[in-house]
């Protein structure tokens, strides 16, 4: 590492007299290089526990950063170098293309025009056969727009330069002429026949219109009879009718009469069975009251007796559990060793030999 640029004074560490430029057009020295800066930076011992040492580590770090940027501005610089030259490249192969561009399309030129007159003579020549040729009639026209459509396909020029198509244009403007002219007759003979077809139509319509005339004269005569019969028939029909509508009236008004009298018999009798019922409740109530009274006695009566049943039987059934427990323990206490003594018998009584009794420690 002695050839190693890495004096505090430079911050570098790069090996002395590096061409950087020649550096980077041969791509097979910067790895190398990036390994030796590598191995020396991992040869350094680190110590932290000085300042010195604190400092020898921030000047490393430093030294590696400096060279960084050394070799980065150089690769950078060398970039711009390349795009200046690739600039002036381009600016001369734009000049190049734009100029002989321009000196084609003007050798060109003349044929272009040609080519554009050309094409518009033939596009102008299909338009004027279009309207020699299409004229655009059913047959169904009236005489004096075919004559008008004639007149206009009759008028249209052919210019000089139509080229080796003018016979066959002058041809299908003869055989549109001839269409026409046969439409022409056709239509004459159907305006000839609609005319005499309007002419029988109005007499007709003028007959029907008499015609119509006397109906309806028929019909007001005939209207104004069946009026006055409707009318004298009206006014007997309202005289039935007013005398039906008064018996009616009498018979609703008895009928109403009934119902009154009907309803009024119903609300009495209804009245007089409400009260007749709410009666025999009330009966019925105060029996069901005394019945309940006399089931609540003997209900208490019953329950007092059983209450003594029961407070017998558990008396009887205390006094055996007591008549059993006395036995078993007179038992237990005969079964111990004789005579008797009250250390014998806390004795059993600790260690359990006496049933019924229980020792807590």
């Amino acid at each position: 590492m002695n050839d190693m640029t890495n004096t505090p004074g430079t911050g570098l560490m790069l090996p002395a007299g590096t061409d950087l430029a020649a550096l980077f057009k041969d791509g097979t020295r910067i790895d190398p290089l990036i390994a030796r800066i590598e191995a020396e930076v991992r040869a350094h011992v680190p110590d932290t526990s000085s300042n010195k040492g604190r400092e020898a580590i921030k000047s490393l770090a430093y030294k590696v950063s400096r060279s960084k940027t050394m070799l980065d501005d150089a690769g950078k610089a060398l970039n711009e170098d390349a795009r200046r030259q690739i600039n002036l490249v381009d600016a001369s192969r734009k000049n190049i293309r734009d100029r002989l561009d321009a000196l084609r399309d003007e050798a060109r030129a003349p044929l272009v025009a040609w080519e554009e007159a050309e094409a518009a003579r033939q596009e102008r020549n299909k338009r004027l056969l279009a309207q020699l040729t299409n004229h655009g009639m059913t047959g169904l026209e009236a005489s004096a727009d075919i004559i008008a459509k004639a007149a206009q396909i009759k008028g249209v020029v052919l210019p000089d330069d139509f080229g080796d198509g003018l016979e066959a244009a002058e041809a299908a403007r003869a055989a549109t002429m001839n269409a026409l002219r046969n439409m022409f007759v056709a239509a004459q003979k159907r305006e000839a026949e609609a005319a005499e077809l309007e002419t029988l139509r109005r007499e007709a319509a003028e007959r029907a219109a008499a015609d119509e005339a006397a109906r309806i004269e028929r019909e007001q005569a005939e209207a104004a009879r069946l009026a006055a019969e409707r009318a004298e028939q009206d006014r007997k029909d309202a005289e039935a009718r007013a005398a039906r509508e008064a018996e009616e009236r009498a018979a609703r008004e008895q009928a109403e009469a009934e119902r009154i009298e009907r309803v009024r018999k119903e609300a009495a009798e209804k009245a007089a069975a409400e009260a007749e019922e709410r009666h025999q409740r009330e009966l019925a109530e105060a029996a069901r009251r005394e019945e309940q009274a006399a089931q609540r006695e003997r209900d208490r009566i019953t329950a007092e007796k059983r209450a003594e049943e029961e407070a017998q039987r558990k008396r009887e059934e205390n006094a055996r559990i007591r008549n059993r427990i006395k036995r078993e323990i007179a038992a237990a206490l005969t079964a111990l060793p004789q005579p008797l003594t009250p250390e014998t018998i806390a004795e059993a009584l600790v260690a359990g030999g006496i049933p019924n009794t229980t020792v807590r420690f």
